[in-house]
């Protein structure tokens, strides 16, 4: 960590976790290595939001890239995630992901902010293609297990208690 940053090329964890029951559920980023990580708050919006773009960039590279056109190399297991605890912990505030056509990664840059929101801190990854897809996948993923949706509006349904819809008559 140099002044409130973290950079990490090609780390060896990047993932998402998702903790609690649906409705209640909190979501996090994992990225870093076992010995440096850290760990990244994020709204399950936030989360969709992400997923999609990775989906739509990835779709339009695998015209021009061949590592796109690939299945992500493994999954995500939960057995991936580091024992002990984060070098940072943080709330994202804005994430922006570009892609590099001279190394044929993924740059991710989360600005993000401290406790009681006061250091703003920025994390920089480096990510391969078929990583970056896996995270995709595995965001998609986390995201669909939650409650389902109304078909009108969009809105989530609570399984005990239903959902008043505002477009419904």
């Amino acid at each position: 960590m140099l002044d409130n940053s973290y950079d990490f090329e090609e780390p060896g964890l990047f993932s998402v976790v998702a903790v609690g029951v649906p409705g209640k559920r909190t979501f996090f980023l994992v990225i870093g290595e076992k010995e440096e990580w850290v760990r990244l708050w994020l709204e399950k919006e936030q989360l969709e939001a992400i997923s999609i773009a990775i989906d739509q960039v990835s779709v339009q590279l695998s015209q021009e890239y061949r590592q796109f056109s690939e299945e992500p190399e493994t999954k995500f297991s939960s057995d991936d995630l580091p024992a002990g605890l984060p070098s940072g912990e943080f709330e994202i505030d804005q994430i922006g992901i570009g892609f590099d056509n001279q190394k044929i990664v993924f740059e991710f840059v989360v600005h993000a902010s401290g406790p009681q929101n006061l250091d703003e801190i920025v994390v920089n990854c480096w990510i391969n293609p078929g990583k970056v897809k896996m995270f995709g996948k595995q965001a998609a993923e986390v995201c669909a297990a939650g409650r389902p949706r109304c078909k009108l509006c969009g809105q989530p349904i609570d399984p005990t208690t239903g959902h008043d819809c505002p477009l419904q008559n």
